[in-house]
């Protein structure tokens, strides 16, 4: 089955209902390089990666030769196939069916994750800076993210640090599009909790089957930052198939006063565990369905994970937890994606910020109607995608 060029979430979307109507294994076939921006396609790209692996029993991966780069090298360099290669069983040029590259893949990939652990803003290809974490190796712990333990996992480190490697990502993300300010004090502290929160979420929820302490085989993360320039004749065009970006940069302009060129830094947090909905009936097996549960009841599960913790204070050592990361960007006029389970919701924290025993409302990706009254029902993923929108401040 082939694999999308153009990153977007309609792309992968559709990817993901062929994969569904497959109904048998499919070996994954890709094109050399990408091309297109559309704001949540990384991460959009990366579960449907992650719900293929979690489909297929062979995992078999097929590349097409390339005059133009070295395929190998693109598929250790681009976080969607990156994923791929670590959770495949084979790896082979389509025109080539005995030669498995597996080994040169693995060689390169190390190297790869070595180099990640020596910069605080990772891998960095153009304007996207991006960690890998592959679980089900020794991979998944990297020296800037966790703390080594003689007797048992690394855990994570603290916040602080998590301030220090945002800010380094962001940096590095955004100066390639140029013309945007870096985030500085309030801003950078509510950035650094909100991927300290994200983290330590996908770390608790995203590395684990239904057994606590089982690690997921194979188990892969992925974290990346990336400078979004958009002029406004490039809004008109490229927002234009995504009316939910659209009304998020209204509300923008109309809030902030701005006209024109527009700065953004996208975050993305994915991985490949049981989802909000199957992380919370493994954890409670009393709330369990019988038949599995229902869209609606699907959502409320969803809430659920969202307001655990709330509490009525902001304080970084009190109201861990997810209610930290709306609380932060409505702070920042943030925008938050999130596909789960069946679910595609989303929140603009401009026209519906969080307060304090937030009732934890999102919206339909597909309707842009409150989730509430009406959902989409949408092919089953795997794990949890979450991107994030923050406006930056363009430079004098």
């Amino acid at each position: 089955m082939d694999f999308p060029k153009s990153l977007s979430v309609e792309a992968c979307e559709k990817f993901l209902n062929d994969l569904e109507a497959a109904k048998s294994d499919v070996s994954l076939q890709f094109p050399v390089g990408t091309k297109g921006y559309a704001f949540g396609g990384l991460a959009s790209a990366i579960q449907a990666v992650n719900t293929w692996v979690r489909s297929s029993e062979t995992r078999r991966i097929e590349l097409r030769k390339s005059d133009a780069s070295d395929v190998v090298d693109d598929l250790i360099a681009r976080p969607h196939k990156f994923v791929a290669a670590m959770s495949s069983r084979s790896i082979v040029m389509n025109d080539s069916q005995d030669s498995d590259l597996r080994p040169l893949v693995n060689s390169k990939a190390r190297q790869a994750i070595h180099a990640q652990s020596q910069h605080q803003y990772g891998q960095q290809r153009g304007g996207l800076c991006w960690f890998g974490f592959v679980d089900h190796s020794s991979k998944g712990f990297d020296q800037n993210f966790y703390i080594k333990k003689t007797d048992k996992n690394p855990e994570p480190r603290q916040p602080e640090q998590f301030k220090t490697i945002i800010k380094s990502m962001t940096e590095k993300a955004i100066s390639v599009p140029g013309g945007a300010k870096a985030p500085e004090h309030e801003a950078l502290d509510h950035l650094g909790r909100i991927f300290y929160e994200l983290f330590l979420n996908t770390h608790e929820h995203g590395t684990k089957g239904k057994l606590r302490h089982e690690w997921l085989k194979p188990g892969v993360r992925i974290i990346y930052a990336q400078g979004i320039n958009l002029s406004e004749a490039g809004t008109k065009g490229i927002i234009s198939q995504q009316p939910v970006l659209s009304d998020y940069v209204q509300s923008i302009e109309s809030k902030l006063n701005v006209q024109g060129s527009r700065r953004f830094l996208e975050l993305g947090i994915i991985d490949s565990g049981l989802g909000y909905c199957g992380r919370w009936q493994a954890d409670h097996p009393l709330d369990n369905f019988s038949d599995g549960p229902s869209l609606d009841a699907e959502y409320e599960t969803f809430k659920k994970c969202f307001k655990f913790r709330q509490t009525s204070t902001s304080e970084d050592n009190k109201g861990n937890g997810l209610p930290v990361v709306m609380d932060r960007l409505t702070r920042l006029n943030g925008l938050m994606r999130i596909r789960s389970g069946r679910l595609s919701v989303y929140r603009d924290f401009v026209t519906s910020p969080y307060s304090d025993q937030d009732s934890c409302v999102f919206f339909d990706w597909l309707k842009r109607t409150s989730a509430e009254q009406d959902l989409s029902r949408m092919t089953h993923v795997a794990g949890v995608a979450i991107s994030l929108l923050i406006p930056l401040e363009a430079k004098s």
